[in-house]
Formats: structure tokens, sequence, C-alpha cells
């Protein structure tokens, strides 16, 4: 400060006191003169960070306008925490941020008024620098010095700059001079010598003799010595053009000979062994089985037939029952003979015609003279498993099996009479399910009061395997054949690998075996009414109305929480004062309810209170006690409200 009795400027004496000013992640902070108010230039200013105990966090730049005595802070990454200024600087000698401190290293002078003297610890000759000159390392004084750059510098290479390296397409042939050195374009592998005299050593990686060759020799492989050597052609008619018509390397193919150009007999030891049905080898074969089922080596008595045995589980000879040996032909056919039409008439049929065996169509009734209609007679045909019963038959004559449910009686369940979305057998390896679904009479499944309607069939293509097929309708309205077979299904279902039961809120149609690729037995799944019980647990209450269950929770019981959390900032508080309450949202809040605060790390003295003050909104307030104003940190504050009620 300027002193008139002394007629000169000097230090002012220090002020007492301080002032803090927070900041959070800023990479500037500006401390007004006007809000500090030391009144003088002369300050030290240090920061510290928000650790506890806290460090001293050093500013990049510090300036104090010598007016407004406004103090401007810089850090160079943002920074958190809090400055202190204090009245006390004096020039030069502190160590403050705001004083004029000496400067060292590449730098001369003080923070005030510093010089470059060196750069990366190279020192920089104080010499004026004429116009165009460079900065340029003079080796003799070992300093950068001004000077002027030979040829002008250079201001990009390739159009890069910094640090170039060399590129694909920096060059092209046309701007290189000179030649290919041999040195620049060595020759190994099958080549020797350099690119102007090469020769060649080897084909394929396989060396070539140097010998001379002589007049029609061609180059043959010589496997004593393992080399590409001149030699005669054996034969005398010159070398093989092509073999079979074919150039190259010409390898075996199909039709390149037939047995007829192939002399002598096929040696034992170039066939295959025998397996499967015969044993030994194929020039002394023995028959030991007949589709895969056992022979027995038995020797057969004049007259016997080989007839399976069961006890032995083979075919075995034996005399054929009857007398008459056996059978030659069957209505004079042989081979598999399988069933024709008139093999047999009703006059050579004994006993009665069961309802099953009745054709769908319309039937005379004899007592009254009406015409009925026979649909899914019940019938036990063969195909269904012991205890089944057929519950519809298919077009193609196939039955549909199910099981009886219920302890009274044996028969087909009702629900099987309904022709909704019914699993038929199209053929042994294809099941129709809804085959009877049609936009005039479409078939309607219920999922609550979400129904879906199917106008189309589905089917489900058996490709192989043995197992079982689940076929169910999901709440999302698809049909679905789950299986752990191989199942394809057309428009209208989904095959779905890996299922080995019925999933859970599902509606199953029915189950459906297969046995070696081809269907078996189905049982129908489907029925018309059916339940679900719900029980209550503690907490838990179920009530019914309108055919919907409604399950509330007893919250006397089972609690509600209610949780938030957020960043709050509080201005400073003066000591024995609170601080403006700061408010969060937590929805559900009611005024009345309690509040269990979850507090951040709060300065020593600092106490604070939580209360719903009105709907959705908790407020938060902040005390001192510490004896000083106090700056509390920006923090997050969490309230959580447990109600029973």
């Amino acid at each position: 400060m300027w002193n008139a009795s002394a007629g000169q400027w000097q230090p002012a004496p220090g002020e007492t006191g301080n002032a803090s000013y927070v900041f959070i992640s800023q990479t500037s902070i500006v401390i007004p003169g006007s809000v500090h108010q030391f009144g003088t230039p002369n300050l030290i200013v240090n920061c510290y960070d928000t650790e506890t105990p806290p460090h001293l966090v050093e500013p990049d730049n510090v300036q104090i306008d010598p007016t407004t005595f406004n103090v401007t802070i810089g850090f160079a990454i943002a920074q958190s925490g809090y400055c202190v200024v204090n009245g006390a600087g004096t020039p030069g000698g502190g160590t403050g941020g705001g004083s004029i401190t000496p400067v060292g290293g590449d730098l001369s002078g003080n923070t005030a008024a510093a010089t470059v003297v060196g750069i990366q610890n190279r020192p920089v000759a104080s010499t004026a620098p004429a116009n165009g000159q460079t900065l340029v390392w003079n080796a003799a004084s070992s300093s950068w010095a001004p000077g002027a750059t030979v040829g002008g510098a250079v201001s990009s290479v390739f159009g890069r700059v910094g640090a170039v390296v060399g590129q694909s397409g920096d060059y092209n042939f046309g701007q290189i001079g000179g030649t290919v050195g041999s040195g620049q374009a060595p020759l190994s592998g099958d080549l020797a010598g350099s690119t102007t005299a090469a020769t060649v050593t080897g084909l394929q990686s396989r060396p070539v003799a140097n010998t001379p060759p002589v007049n029609g020799q061609a180059l043959v492989w010589n496997s004593a010595s393992s080399v590409w050597a001149p030699a005669t052609v054996s034969g005398g008619g010159g070398a093989v053009s092509s073999v079979f018509g074919r150039t190259g390397a010409v390898t075996a193919q199909t039709g390149d000979y037939n047995f007829g150009q192939i002399n002598g007999l096929v040696g034992s030891a170039q066939l295959p062994g025998a397996g499967g049905d015969i044993s030994g080898s194929l020039t002394a074969a023995t028959v030991t089985g007949i589709q895969s089922r056992a022979v027995s080596n038995a020797a057969p008595a004049n007259g016997q037939a080989l007839v399976w045995s069961a006890s032995g589980n083979n075919w075995a000879p034996a005399t054929v029952s009857g007398g008459g040996g056996a059978v030659s032909s069957v209505f004079g056919r042989t081979g598999a003979v399988t069933a024709q039409s008139g093999d047999y008439s009703f006059g050579q049929i004994s006993g009665s015609l069961a309802l099953g065996q009745m054709p769908a169509g319309t039937i005379a009734n004899s007592t009254t003279g009406n015409a009925a209609t026979a649909t899914a007679l019940a019938a036990a045909p063969s195909g269904c498993s012991t205890g089944q019963f057929a519950t519809g038959i298919a077009a193609n004559g196939n039955a549909y099996c199910g099981t009886p449910s219920g302890g009274g009686g044996g028969g087909a369940t009702m629900a099987t009479q309904l022709g909704d979305l019914a699993a038929t057998l199209t053929s042994s390896t294809v099941l129709t399910i809804g085959a009877n679904c049609s936009t005039a009479t479409p078939c309607n499944v219920r999922f609550g009061t979400q129904v879906y309607q199917f106008t189309t069939n589905a089917t489900a293509t058996l490709g192989g395997g043995t197992g079982t097929a689940y076929i169910y309708l999901t709440s999302s309205g698809s049909i679905v054949v789950g299986h752990n077979l191989t199942v394809s299904c057309s428009a209208g279902c989904t095959a779905q690998a890996g299922i080995t039961a019925f999933p859970l809120n599902v509606v199953p149609i029915a189950t459906w075996a297969a046995q070696s690729g081809a269907w078996a037995a189905g049982n129908d799944q489907r029925a018309f009414l059916s339940t679900k019980l719900l029980a209550p647990g503690t907490g838990i209450s179920i009530s019914e109305s309108v055919g919907q269950s409604t399950i509330t929770v007893d919250n006397g019981i089972i609690p509600i929480y209610l949780m938030n959390t957020a960043t709050l900032a509080f201005p400073s508080i003066p000591n024995g004062a609170c601080a403006t309450d700061l408010s969060m949202t937590v929805t559900g809040a009611n005024p009345g309810d309690a509040v269990a605060p979850g507090w951040p790390a709060l300065p020593a003295g600092i106490l604070g209170t939580m209360l719903v003050s009105s709907i959705n909104t908790v407020s938060v307030r902040l005390c001192n006690f510490s004896g000083s104003g106090t700056q509390p940190p920006s923090a997050t504050y969490r309230a959580t409200i447990v109600r029973n009620y």
C-alpha cells in the first residue's frame, strides 16, 4: 500500500481472519473482493479436497485483481473441495497461492513476472531473434538459440504432421529411381540365385536333380534319392498325356473300370468283415439272425420249419402244429401277404359285428325305420394300450385312444366326444390337431377373460425317435407340440424340443407316444371342467368375485417400504442456526409417517432431522452447533418409510 509519510509503496500489514468457499467439480472459482472483504490484494489462498482429514490441493493458477481484489482460482482438472482466503500475504515472500512466489527450473523471476529460460531443462539463449528465424539447437553453446532454417521448415509429410511414419501409398514405383538390387529381392524355397539369375531347384518343395537330361527323357520322381530327375518313361510310348480323359492329379472315380475289365478274384482280405445278421467273413458267411432277431444253430429235422421261440428269444427249427407242415401260400399269394378285398366273405366270418367295426355313415334302423348316423363309435381297436378306449375314429380309420377318468367304471370321458382341438392320426407319422376347426365351427379356448379362436387345423409330423409328445395351448394362444423326439409343425402350431411334461399355466390337449419313428397310442387330456385351488398364507388374503380370485396383502402383517435418495447441497450454516429446509420426493409418503433417515458423513456439530412435510415429500433440515459457521458438503441423503397400515 502507499505510505504517504514515507512517500513510498510498502507491504500492507497482514489482515486477520479467513473466509472459506466450497466448490464441486469445478475448474474455476471466483471469490469476489466484496465477499471476502479483506480490502487488499495481499492475500493467501489455500485449497483443500473433501477427504478426512482434508489434503491440500494446489491450484494451477491464482489471480488477484489489484483493483477489485477479486480472487480467481483455476484448476487444469475439475476438483471438489473448498478454498480458504487469508488476509496475511506479502509480495514475494509468502507460500500461499495468492502470494508472489519465486520460480525456478525452466523459469526465472517470480510468478508475477516469470521468464522462460529453458525447455525440458535445456537452456534458451537470450539472443534477440531476427524476422523469420526459428528456435534451433546450437550444439556449440548447448542451447536453443534463434537461427535460420536451411530450406525452410517442413510443414507436413504426405499431408501428415507430428511423428510421421511410412504408409502404403506414400510412393509408387514411378516415383522411385534406380533398380531393385539383387539383395533387395532374395530367393528361397524352390528357387536359388537372384531374380536376375534364378535357378529352379525344386517343385512343390520337392528337390529337382541337376543331372543333365538327354533327348526324350521326362522329369520322373526317383524314390531312391527322393528327387525329380531326368529318366526315360517306361513302355516306349512316351509320357502318358491323360488318364480316363483327365489330366493333372487324377484320382479314382466311379466308372473308371467295370468288373469285366478287372482280372482275377477279389481277395478275402479285400472284403469287409461280416456283421449284423451274419458272422465270419463274406467268403465264409454264416447267417446268425433275421431282421436283427437271432437264429438258433440247432440242427433241423426233416419237415421242420423255422419258428419263433419266445422262450429262447430266437428263430429255431420246430414242427409246425396242425400236421400240415408249413403254409406254402395264403389266398394263393406268397411272400409278405397283406389283406385284400375279397379274401373273406361275411359267410366265412364267425361271431357278430362290434359297434366299433361299423363305418361312419347312415344306418337304417330296422325297428323304427328312422335313419341314424354312426360317427366315432367307441371301440377297442388294436393300437390302444391296455385299459384304453377308442374316443374317436379318424377319416383314415385310425382310432383316437383315451384313458377313462374317475373310479366308476370304464369308458371314454365325455370330453373325448367333443371335436374341438382333438388330436387324431392322419398317418403313421402325422398327427392332425383340430381337424374339425373351421370358420363355420371354430374351436374356442378361454384363458380368464381372453378367448382364442382357432379356425384351421395344424399338423405335427414325426421325423424319428422314440418318446412322448405333449400337445397343449399356451396363455398367448399358441398350439405347442412339446417333445423329446424329432417333430416338425405346420403353420398354426410350434414344435418345442426338450419338453418331458406339461408346463405350468397351459391347457393340455393330448399326449402321444412314438415308437421307432412312428406314432403309437395317444391319451386325450382335454377336460370340459377344471379348477385351480388357491390357499392364503401369512399376511395374504383371497377373495372371490364373479369368477375372479383377488389376492390382497395385509399391510398390518407385511409392511410397505417406501424409499428414495437425493443429492442435496446446503449453503453455509452460521453457528447456532438451521439452514432452510431442502426436500426430496418419496412417492406414497403421507404427513405423519415416520421417517428412517440415511445420513451422509456430516461435519462435526451438524445435526439433522427428516419429516414428511406434505404428500410425497420429505423435508431435510440441518442445524449447526459446531461453534463456527460450517458449509456441509453436497451429498446423497436417503429417506425410508415403513408403513404398517
